[in-house]
């Protein structure tokens, strides 16, 4: 593989532990797969060997590809490695305007020559100045007819500024000129008879006179070596892009720091969605969640009902934590859903990663939840980090890309569990369900707050159209 090439062997052995533990599932969660992730992109920024930009980008390509691949139903492993491509592409981008940011900075700015129409009047055509004496003598002349002797001789010497033709009325000018010849006025001398400086406006530069074809052979030859020295200095830089390792080490510290305190910035606004006597449901164990409810309960009382989540029943360890803290907690089971739904005031769940048509993909036994919670008009509120935004769409099959597990904790090892022992029986044990995006009302992220329709246009910011492929 490319990657394979570029890599040194500690870094191709990292990698292959890491696609190691994504298949066979030792490393599960969206915030443990990323940060595993995230530390193995660093590694290989800061060890890995190359000559241009595209190299480094072409390797960690290569290796978010393979980690996709280990484990398709992770979907913050790519997430990670696309962010982590658009910060690099952006430092370099940086770092390349302010290395060649002599004029004209942007690529494409059309080359001004000497010969270029409306650039070759003097700066003094357009204001400058003259004495009163000359420009009274010139209406003088004009108006009365008499001689120049007489009028310099009444008018002081003070020097004034006089505006003259400008580049804002000259296509006004244009046009009334061109109006004038057609209907022979100007031939007359009569209407509108415009100054020396303004005439020179409409007439043809030299070396446009009768030909379009552009500029002369000096000026091509100009433009083209400026060009050039533009192509080499951008060819240059390209080659050392070496030398900035420490800033793309930084900027994806900066993802690191980002995927770290998620719970915290989510958090950060819990207080504006939930308010004094509330009874709130949630299911599973989910940090995120268990942070929210944590913040929120500082400056509201509320109560918390959990469900325990059978077959993995993770909702005991919620509730045990929120009870540590302090917030009156109630555990029920599964089966208590519909029972307990008409106190609920509020259902705020985690998620495991959400698709750019706005749905998401919960633990188990999240979908029954927002079905209850819509036939009862509850709100439900999803708490997730930015991280978790996956460039896919799930709109034709409700029931694809769902990861499922052995069927063991439902029927037992030992023909003795649901199954109630009998041959034949098939099992369905999804870690997750998906939930559509018409079931969720509200997005909570450490972005800000967001309903499902916007999702898709925080990914387009999050990262590069040419990375949706890995």
């Amino acid at each position: 593989m490319a990657a394979e090439a570029g890599l040194t062997e500690a870094s191709n052995k990292l990698v292959d532990a890491l696609v190691v533990r994504l298949r066979r599932r030792q490393i599960v969660g969206s915030r443990n797969v990323a940060l595993a992730t995230i530390a193995l992109i660093q590694n290989i920024v800061r060890s890995v060997k190359y000559n241009t930009i595209d190299e480094l980008l072409a390797i960690i390509r290569d290796v978010g590809r393979r980690l996709v691949e280990a484990n398709p139903k992770e979907l913050a492993a790519g997430n990670i490695v696309r962010r982590s491509m658009k910060l690099i592409r952006e430092e370099y981008r940086a770092a390349a305007q302010a290395r060649l940011s002599q004029p004209p900075s942007i690529p494409g700015t059309p080359y001004v020559g000497p010969g270029t129409p409306g650039f070759v009047t003097p700066p003094t055509q357009y204001f400058s100045i003259a004495t009163a004496a000359s420009a009274a003598a010139e209406q003088t002349a004009r108006g009365t007819g008499t001689s120049s002797g007489r009028a310099s001789s009444s008018i002081p010497s003070t020097p004034v500024i006089t505006r003259q033709a400008s580049l804002s009325n000259f296509v006004a000018m244009r046009h009334s000129r061109v109006q004038l010849e057609r209907s022979g006025l100007e031939r007359q001398g009569s209407v509108l008879d415009f100054s020396a400086s303004t005439n020179s406006l409409f007439a043809t530069p030299p070396g446009h006179r009768g030909s379009r074809s552009g500029p002369s052979g000096a000026e091509a030859e100009d433009r083209a070596e400026w060009e050039a020295q533009q192509a080499k200095e951008s060819a240059e830089f390209a080659r050392q892009a070496g030398r900035l390792k420490p800033v793309l080490i930084q900027a994806i510290e900066e993802v690191v720091n980002e995927v770290e305190t998620t719970h915290e910035d989510v958090a950060r606004g819990a207080k504006e969605h939930i308010h004094s006597s509330e009874v709130i449901l949630t299911l599973g164990h989910s940090r995120t969640v268990e942070a929210f409810l944590k913040q929120a309960f500082r400056d509201r009382k509320f109560t918390v009902i959990v469900l325990e989540s059978a077959p993995s029943f993770l909702g005991q360890a919620m509730a045990g934590n929120l009870a540590t803290a302090g917030i009156p907690t109630i555990l029920v089971p599964d089966s208590s859903l519909h029972a307990v739904m008409p106190r609920v005031t509020k259902v705020i769940l985690g998620a495991h990663s959400v698709s750019a048509n706005g749905g998401l993909f919960a633990l188990a036994g999240s979908l029954a939840a927002v079905l209850a919670a819509k036939t009862h008009a509850k709100p439900v509120v999803v708490t997730t980090g930015q991280f978790k935004f996956a460039p896919v769409w799930n709109l034709y099959h409700e029931y694809d890309a769902l990861d499922f597990q052995g069927p063991g904790p439902v029927i037992g090892y030992d023909h003795t569990g649901g199954g109630g022992g009998f041959e034949g029986v098939e099992v369905s044990d999804p870690h997750y369900d998906y939930i559509r995006p018409e079931l969720i009302n509200l997005y909570a992220t450490n972005v800000g707050d967001h309903p499902p329709s916007y999702i898709y246009r925080i990914i387009k910011e999050a990262y590069d159209d040419e990375d949706i492929e890995l």
